[in-house]
């Protein structure tokens, strides 16, 4: 029997509810604010490094198959040798990375994200109607 199952993640935006469309001025004074700017520098401190890595482990495999050849061509238990292996972890260690950044974002940005989404919305919003008065 299947049950519903509710999920932690934040709404997606409605686009305002049919109101007046966020101005280019609320995004560009978001930029500004110190709460958007640590959420960028969270963001960056996760993807710079795991990128690198990433990278780097990606190079290896690359030059170990166009340099290693004896090293992975190596079989280890009957056709399955280095290479293969080499490239399976490829694999795991792409997901690996996304379940990773999951944990880091629900951790580190993804209320404050909310937040400085829900106060752009109704910044804009009322803007609108202090403007209509």
């Amino acid at each position: 029997m299947a049950t519903d199952k509710r999920t932690k993640d934040p709404t997606p935006p409605d686009g305002n509810g049919g109101d007046e469309p966020i101005k280019d001025a609320a995004y560009v004074a978001m930029h500004s604010d110190p709460r958007f700017i640590e959420l960028k520098r969270r963001l960056y401190r996760f993807i710079f490094p795991m990128s690198l890595a990433f990278m780097a482990w990606y190079l290896l495999y690359v030059l170990m198959s166009a340099f290693g050849r004896d090293i992975m061509g190596v079989d280890l238990v009957g056709n399955v040798n280095v290479a293969l292996v080499f490239g399976i972890l490829q694999f795991v260690s792409t997901f690996g990375i996304a379940v990773l950044y999951t944990r880091y974002a629900n951790r580190n940005f993804d209320q404050t994200a909310a937040e400085l989404r829900e106060e752009l919305q109704n910044g804009a919003n009322a803007k609108a109607e202090e403007a209509n008065r």
